[in-house]
C-alpha cells in the first residue's frame, strides 16, 4: 500500500498544487470583483480542472514520448488518441461529478459556513478533492490494467521492442 501511495503522490501532486492556486485564486478574483459566491464557485471549479488536467496531460504525453523515443517508436496520432483515451477512462467517472455538483457545492457551501470565503473556498476544495480522488483513483488502476501502453505491456511479457525499419 505504501508504493501506491507513492505512486499516486508523484502523479497527482503537481498538478493538485497548481489546480488549488487556480482554483482558489479565481474565485477569491470573481469574490472580491463581483461579490457573486455562485459564479466564484463554477468558475474555481473549472479552474481548478484547467490546472489540474493541463498536468496531468502534459506529464502522459510527455512520459510516452520518452518512451516511444527510447524504444525507436514513432509517437503520432494512434499513441496520442490511447493518452487521450487513458485520460477518459481515468478521469471520467470523477471529473462529472466533481464538475457539475460535488466541488461548486462545497465551493460555495463551505465559505458561507465558515463566514470566511478565503479559507472556506480553500477547505471546500479539499473536501471536493477527496469526494475526486476516490473514484479516480480507482479507474486509475483499472485504467492500468485493461489499457496499459505498448512499452509497458513488452515490459510486462520481459520483450524489447525495436522498430522494424
Amino acid at each position: 500500500m505504501k508504493k501506491k501511495l507513492k505512486e499516486w503522490l508523484k502523479r497527482y501532486i503537481l498538478a493538485e498544487i497548481v489546480s488549488t492556486i487556480l482554483s482558489v485564486g479565481t474565485a477569491w478574483i470573481i469574490k472580491v470583483s463581483f461579490d457573486e459566491n455562485v459564479i466564484a464557485a463554477f468558475a474555481g471549479s473549472i479552474m481548478a480542472s484547467v490546472g489540474f488536467y493541463g498536468i496531468i496531460a502534459f506529464n502522459d504525453i510527455r512520459k510516452n514520448i520518452k518512451h516511444h523515443q527510447k524504444h525507436g517508436i514513432g509517437y503520432g496520432i494512434i499513441p496520442f488518441l490511447k493518452d487521450f483515451r487513458n485520460l477518459i477512462v481515468e478521469f471520467g467517472p470523477a471529473e462529472i461529478l466533481d464538475v457539475v455538483v460535488i466541488r461548486p457545492f462545497f465551493m460555495y457551501f463551505v465559505p458561507k459556513l465558515t463566514s470566511n470565503f478565503l479559507m472556506g473556498t480553500f477547505i471546500g476544495k479539499i473536501i471536493a478533492d477527496i469526494a475526486f480522488y476516490i473514484p479516480a483513483i480507482i479507474m486509475y488502476e483499472v485504467r492500468k490494467k485493461h489499457f496499459p501502453d505498448m512499452v509497458t505491456k513488452m515490459k510486462n511479457k520481459g520483450e524489447n521492442y525495436v522498430e522494424k525499419k
